[in-house]
């Protein structure tokens, strides 16, 4: 089992850039995602929820490059293992894709238009629930 995803509660000294943070994060081996939230801002210091996805992530690796920024891991919030790494995908967006370009793909198939049409009418109504 590989670690696939790790939250970390992070204290960075204010006027850092979290982009910066981001990119340093980003270069690190087996990371295919990050994703850092401000969560609270105080006088000189700003904490953040950093997020990690990827596969086989090394937490001493991630501890350095955070250092090296010059914040400090205060708490690990959450660990998740697995045997494979698959990104989760905003399926909406994904299924959308995936009809558009099978739709693009050779007009002449009427039975991606049907399946176009039933998955707009499915998108409608389920956009129409969480309102």
């Amino acid at each position: 089992m590989k670690i696939v995803k790790i939250i970390l509660d992070v204290m960075s000294p204010a006027q850092q850039s979290i982009v910066d943070l981001v990119e340093r994060l980003s270069a690190i081996d087996g990371i295919a995602k990050v994703d850092i939230a401000l969560s609270e801002l105080e006088k000189n210091v700003e904490d953040f929820k950093v997020t990690l996805e990827g596969y086989n992530l090394e937490y001493n690796k991630i501890q350095e490059a955070i250092k090296e920024f010059g914040a400090v891991i205060r708490n690990v919030d959450n660990v998740i293992s697995a045997e494979d790494y698959v990104p989760q995908q905003d399926s909406e967006k994904l299924s959308a894709s995936i009809l558009v370009l099978a739709r693009h793909s050779d007009t002449s198939i009427r039975k991606i238009d049907q399946i176009h049409d039933e998955f707009d009418r499915t998108l409608k109504y389920i956009r129409s629930q969480r309102a």
